[in-house]
């Protein structure tokens, strides 16, 4: 009985666990559904690890794409740069990047340009731009405490190591 729950035990450790989060964008500018009445001279995306090189990001409406004039990557954020006017209307920033754990994620965030906003309109923009940091604030508390449950992982690897040493250790004392 003992060696079946040991080899069954065993098992459990020789396959991997799957990873247990990807890279994931904790905030942006222009953000998710914001009104931009200003020209947009730049994009920055922020992840919460670092990304690697070959990242990439650009703008599209429904039938055209508009690209940076240059992307620079920086530990865990992206700045695209952009001097074209965008006319009025609904556009999408899609991103593809390449995780610190090297798996490749990608995402769009819609968002508004309004360049000739009314100044009722303008403070409305105001208050959803300070909720969406709030936002960004409770997503940045969530990926905190998703970190430190990580931390189980390891210490669940050390117990097993340890259940499976002892109980070879009292298998050998009982062939003795």
């Amino acid at each position: 009985m003992y060696k079946k729950f040991l080899a069954l035990f065993f098992l459990m450790f020789i396959f991997p666990f799957p990873a247990q989060a990807h890279t994931t964008l904790l905030s942006s500018a222009p953000s998710e559904d914001q009104n931009v009445s200003e020209k947009l001279t730049e994009v920055e995306l922020l992840f919460d690890t670092n990304i690697e090189e070959g990242s990439t990001m650009n703008i599209e409406d429904e039938t055209s794409s508009f690209e940076f004039e240059e992307i620079a990557i920086n530990k865990n954020g992206m700045i695209g740069n952009f001097d074209k006017t965008l006319p009025d209307g609904s556009y999408r920033i899609v991103w593809n990047i390449i995780g610190e754990d090297g798996h490749p994620v990608e995402g769009q965030i819609a968002f508004n340009m309004a360049n000739e906003v009314e100044k009722g309109e303008a403070s409305m923009t105001t208050s959803v731009t300070e909720e969406k940091a709030k936002a960004t604030e409770k997503k940045l508390a969530e990926t905190a405490t998703e970190k430190n449950s990580n931390v189980l992982i390891p210490l669940v690897w050390v117990l097993g190591a340890v259940l499976v040493v002892y109980g070879i250790y009292k298998l050998r004392l009982k062939k003795k």
